[in-house]
């Protein structure tokens, strides 16, 4: 029995010595979720994640930013003479072309452009009257449909799918904060528990060994026999074993927190050992089952996300019934064109003399100054109908999008009903840990007292080791009974909170 004792104790210190030398840090539950969400990895990734779905938005909104496009062009020709008329020789030309566009996509899904041109041309052709000229346009152009493609939202679409997306990127990251708070809340009451829980087995070590000594004394007065000694020895043998394992319990439950708030990020990599600072909660909350159910739909992410879905497939259902309409776009134009050069005079008046008496410069800002004055007014207005037989024949694409908002409403229910199953269970969880709690915390008044009155029977010679250490067994198995309570009733509020999704707010936690 000795031998066992000695190989237990140096296990004992061969255990102690990994964290010998570790600094001891004090962490409350707060600052453990402040170090937790400062280094997740995974909590990084989603960052990224919105922030690319905002760029994807900021891209998609720029659909209805308008458009300056620019054309600069050159050219010069010679063809062979093949006529009396033309120049002797060959036909010589040059041009130079200069036009501006702006383009402006429309709410309402159509398209208007201004289009400004000007332009030169210069030949050596016979009979001219204005040679160079000059030409300048401006014309405004209006596509508008009136039937397929019309309409805010059928414009904007891309757009809100992409705002959408977005939404459901933040709402996939708060999940993962209140994923990332709810495990840190786990495993830190964990590791109150495995702390207490070693506190009350070395309570009980203590107690079996206050025993052996006072039966060794007991013993060598001869007042009880050498049995009593052997009990007292094995319950210490055994008690050593279980704070060996205790003790397992709490390393573990340490390195799994530690591991999980990413603490070597915060300290350099450097050994800690946390020990916690919050005491378990102990005050009743009574659960509201319909006001923590609202609460729920109103603040969980995956039932919100659920319902950008089917939003999401209302706005597709949308495009593809009016995708079944025919094209009927209205078509506007409305230019001017404007016109200068070099006039060139012939005699009287008359080019087929081909004789030039003189010449009166124009300038390119003459045609320019013609086409903004409007001198020459131009318009046209026409119907265009497109009627695509597919789908006259056919609504396959109307049809798979029905079935698609279909189904992402029966998800939106499921998730509701298991969101409701949810919160009942943790509501019954609530209340029933906390009636734990008052009855355990009975049990080990109950058992501090039987073991009282027993220890006293025994100094009376009334009782034996046996029933002591059986009552000191009792004691220490309550004590963990009452913190294991105490501990699942704050993990059932920390799960309320999750499945509330009130998590963020019930820690000031900004997001």
């Amino acid at each position: 029995m000795k031998r066992l004792l000695i190989i237990l104790l140096l296990l004992f210190v061969l255990l102690s010595m990994f964290t010998f030398g570790a600094e001891e840090r004090t962490l409350s539950l707060q600052e453990c979720l402040a170090i937790a969400l400062k280094h997740n990895i995974t909590l990084g990734i989603k960052v990224v994640q919105v922030e690319r779905q905002e760029g994807l938005l900021s891209q998609a909104k720029e659909k209805f930013l308008p458009a300056l496009t620019f054309q600069l062009g050159k050219a010069k020709t010679n063809t062979p003479s093949y006529s009396w008329i033309d120049a002797e020789g060959a036909i010589s030309a040059a041009s130079q072309q200069l036009s501006g566009l702006l383009s402006q996509n429309l709410w309402l899904g159509g398209n208007f452009t201004l289009q400004v041109d000007t332009s030169q041309y210069e030949s050596n052709q016979r009979f001219q009257t204005i040679n160079p000229r000059y030409e300048g346009a401006v014309m405004f152009k209006l596509v508008q449909p009136l039937l397929r493609d019309m309409g805010n939202r059928i414009s904007r679409k891309s757009i809100i799918i992409a705002s959408h997306n977005r939404n459901i990127s933040a709402n996939e990251l708060k999940s993962a904060l209140l994923d990332t708070v709810y495990r840190v809340e786990e495993l830190y009451w964990n590791l109150v528990f495995a702390e207490r829980n070693l506190q009350a087995k070395n309570q009980a070590l203590q107690l079996a060994e206050d025993l052996l000594n006072k039966n060794k004394k007991m013993a060598e007065l001869g007042v009880i026999a050498e049995i009593e000694i052997l009990s007292a020895e094995a319950e210490t043998a055994s008690r050593q074993t279980e704070i060996l394992e205790a003790r397992a319990l709490l390393e573990n439950s340490r390195d799994e927190l530690y591991s999980t708030i990413n603490l070597g990020a915060e300290n350099g990599g450097s050994a800690i050992m946390i020990r916690p600072g919050d005491e378990p909660r102990r005050e009743e909350i009574t659960v509201d089952t319909q006001e923590a159910l609202q609460l729920a739909l109103a603040n969980r992410p995956e039932y919100l996300n659920a319902d950008i879905a089917l939003k999401s497939k209302d706005l597709e259902l949308g495009f593809a019934k009016n995708q079944l309409l025919p094209a009927l776009n209205l078509n506007l134009q409305y230019w001017s064109p404007g016109l200068s050069g070099t006039r060139i005079l012939y005699r009287d008046d008359n080019p087929l003399t081909d004789e030039v008496i003189g010449v009166i410069p124009g300038a390119v800002s003459d045609a320019f100054k013609n086409a903004m004055e409007f001198t020459y007014k131009n318009w046209s207005l026409y119907l265009s109908l497109d009627i695509p037989l597919n789908t006259l024949f056919s609504r396959g694409a109307y049809t798979a999008a029905r079935m698609e908002r279909r189904e992402a409403q029966l998800r939106r229910l499921d998730l509701e009903r298991q969101i409701s199953l949810e919160v009942s269970t943790v509501a019954r969880s609530v209340a029933s840990n906390f009636q734990r709690i008052q009855a355990t915390r009975f049990a080990r008044e109950l058992a501090e007292k039987k073991l009282a009155a027993e220890e006293k029977r025994q100094v009376a010679g009334l009782s034996t080791s046996f029933m002591v250490l059986l009552y000191q067994r009792d004691l220490t198995l309550a004590k963990s009974t009452e913190l294991r309570a105490l501990c699942d009733y704050s993990l059932a509020l920390a799960r309320l909170e999750k499945i509330e999704g009130t998590s963020l707010q019930a820690k000031q936690i900004e997001f």
